[in-house]
């Protein structure tokens, strides 16, 4: 029964993506796929709670697969409201454009959901890689879902293409892990002398799988494209649930590394983290695409990410606990206010036809037609580019200290700089939300019912993540604690 708790959460969301299978196959049941699949997500958030954290599982298998600590009570809750909130943008951008007719876009959301708790709450490299995948195959399908062009069609295969080969990239690590150390379980592989080189080899295969994910430099230039393709609304999941799934898994490693690896893994670690924030923020500023610049500034944030991580074991797992938290709101924010603003313009059959709202004159005026789908974006950018009171700021200021508290003084004065050119594309996208001159040839729809609850969550959870970080830092202090 213990057992069947823990894994309660995973259940839901099998069975809720078997169902709407079963209903969009034979039973043809349309409307009630984008209720029921919310009522599964939010069902699997509950359980997420009730669960975690727990005493270890009691089967020997089950046991070695997941982790019931307060890791996985942070970050599986965390996953699952973003799933649920991603659904709320959802929602009505896939009915207006007619993709709510799908019943595989609902049910392969659930999986996608599915394979980021595996992730998340994973204690083995096992569960780690078969994560990963069941997060990546759905969202190449949710990617290609747009049909008014080709753009999400060649977003996919570049996803595809590429997530293919970092995952085989990874799955060798992996092996070479296992072959080193022994055992699949992270802790025990990363901290054992025995077969380091090996395990420190497979390590360096395995961080070039995870950058991929992450988007960190050199493996960063497939955001902006894909994210460009992607629709808004699984974008924000993309940008959201994956990098936030993916954050848990490096932080567990990072957590468990042993004192023999960090003299050869900090500086790739540090040349990544340095790296990453100076070259994405720079090509940021060249991008007239909202969602291209997003793409690059999502990846500049996996790289303030890093800095926090390297910090792990001197100022403890919070800053990055909290900044993966409040990076996964932003951008959820930003993007699924993209899919708010889409336009209508339609085509015969009453669907909304063309491109996200993206270009950067297309925005202009919305701040007034538009206020509440506007002030999401304005508030998911001010975040971004750290103004307080948000989320944003307080999340970089502790990861800042964070930094200096383990030493590295230079990386946190790179994401200082980083920080102060990032302020320029993000003003410039929030300048031209409100001005007012230009031909605007349609107005976007006006938010249904989910699009209106979706804002209130995220600009709240935003606010208050930034003027009240206790509860958060509060329950990280206690990670590590039996």
């Amino acid at each position: 029964m213990h057992d069947f708790l823990l894994l309660s959460p995973h259940l839901l969301l099998t069975l809720g993506s078997l169902v709407l299978f079963c209903l969009g196959a034979f039973g043809r049941v349309r409307r009630g796929l984008y209720p029921a699949t919310l009522l599964f997500t939010l069902a699997a958030g509950i359980m997420t709670l009730v669960a975690y954290p727990a005493a270890p599982a009691d089967g020997a298998a089950l046991a070695a697969f997941l982790d019931t600590g307060r890791l996985s009570a942070y970050f599986l809750p965390l996953l699952c409201g973003l799933g649920f909130t991603a659904l709320l943008f959802l929602g009505p951008y896939a009915q207006r454009r007619g993709l709510d007719r799908d019943e595989e876009l609902h049910a392969l959301f659930l999986l996608a959901l599915l394979g980021a708790l595996l992730l998340a709450g994973g204690r083995s490299w096992l569960a780690f890689f078969l994560g990963l995948e069941l997060l990546s195959l759905p969202l190449y399908v949710l990617i290609a879902s747009r049909r008014d062009d080709g753009a999400g069609a060649e977003a996919a295969v570049k996803y595809f293409v590429l997530g293919a080969a970092a995952s085989a990239t990874l799955l060798f690590g992996i092996a070479l892990v296992y072959a080193g150390s022994g055992t699949l379980d992270i802790a025990e592989s990363m901290s054992r002398p025995d077969g380091a080189g090996t395990v420190l080899l497979g390590f360096g295969m395995i961080l070039a799988g995870i950058g991929f994910k992450l988007s960190l430099a050199p493996f960063h230039l497939w955001a902006p494209d894909v994210y460009q393709g992607a629709p808004a609304p699984v974008a924000a999941f993309l940008a959201s649930g994956v990098k936030a799934a993916v954050a848990a898994g490096l932080l567990r490693v990072v957590l468990f590394m042993g004192p023999q690896f960090w003299p050869a893994a900090l500086p790739v670690l540090w040349a990544c983290a340095a790296v990453t924030m100076l070259a994405a923020n720079l090509a940021a500023l060249q991008q007239t695409s909202l969602k291209r610049m997003l793409g690059y500034s999502s990846a500049a944030h996996m790289g303030y990410l890093l800095m926090g991580a390297l910090s792990a074991a001197q100022a403890g797992p919070g800053p990055v606990m909290y900044y993966a938290a409040a990076l996964a709101l932003m951008d959820l924010g930003a993007f699924g206010a993209l899919g708010l603003l889409t336009g209508d313009r339609m085509n015969a059959d009453g669907e909304t036809v063309g491109p996200d709202a993206d270009d950067l004159v297309s925005l202009h005026g919305l701040g007034a037609a538009r206020p509440w789908s506007a002030a999401l974006l304005a508030v998911s950018l001010a975040a971004l580019a750290g103004l307080p009171p948000t989320a944003g700021f307080t999340g970089k200021l502790l990861l800042l200290r964070a930094a200096l508290l383990g030493g590295h003084g230079w990386l946190a004065g790179i994401g200082i700089l980083a920080s102060a050119i990032s302020v320029f594309y993000y003003l410039r996208a929030l300048s031209a939300l409100y001005l007012k001159d230009g031909v605007q040839p349609y107005l976007p729809s006006r938010p249904a019912i989910s699009g209106g609850v979706g804002i209130f969550l995220v600009i709240l959870a935003l606010l208050v993540l930034g003027l009240a970080p206790a509860p958060v830092m509060d329950a990280a202090a206690h990670l590590l604690q039996p």
